[in-house]
């Protein structure tokens, strides 16, 4: 009885992994930048490229929020965004969202969605995917056979988590190099 059990919930797990898979490829929840209005007395902020401290941090990404900058939404403590426009705006980061007056409660940006994948032929992650040359900044490569997860989409990019050099980082690399 026992390894009839066993074998059931075997053949249970091999039934429900292939439909959560397609599924998976085809459903990464879309990023929407909401437009801030800028502070007067405006602040600048380091950019995380993840939402805590230990996240890998670029010492000359910051945000300055008495210009115009962009949110993508807030997890836990921490939004996620960038300076300028929805239509055009530099390198995306995190910041401590408690510096940020006026912020809104939504979007929520827990991921939940998010599933790990392999990148399929050699990728670099980039922090601006809105620059006409989104690599000439922070770079970094993610090998083939490399394990991200793929937390959302934006446009032709994703928006992924892997570690390098020991560090998490949370970037963007072309769709095509899971897809």
């Amino acid at each position: 009885m026992r390894m009839f059990k066993l074998i059931l919930a075997m053949m249970l797990v091999c039934l429900l992994f292939p439909c959560a898979a397609l599924g998976e490829a085809i459903d990464a929840a879309a990023l929407c930048p909401i437009e801030m209005t800028p502070e007067a007395e405006g602040q600048i902020l380091d950019l995380y490229c993840g939402p805590t401290q230990g996240f890998y941090c670029h010492g000359e990404q910051t945000l300055d929020t008495g210009k115009p900058y962009v949110l993508f939404g807030q997890y836990d403590c921490w939004a996620m965004a960038a300076q300028g426009t929805k239509d055009s705006f530099g390198p995306v980061g995190w910041v401590e969202a408690g510096f940020i007056t006026d912020i809104p409660y939504e979007p929520q940006l827990g991921f939940e969605d998010g599933f790990a994948a392999m990148i399929e032929e050699t990728a670099q992650m980039t922090d601006n995917p809105m620059a006409d040359e989104p690599f000439a900044g922070w770079a970094a490569t993610l090998e083939q056979g490399t394990q991200v997860t793929v937390l959302a989409r934006l446009g032709d990019w994703l928006y992924v988590q892997a570690e390098t050099e020991g560090v998490p980082v949370r970037a963007f690399i072309p769709a095509k190099a899971i897809f």
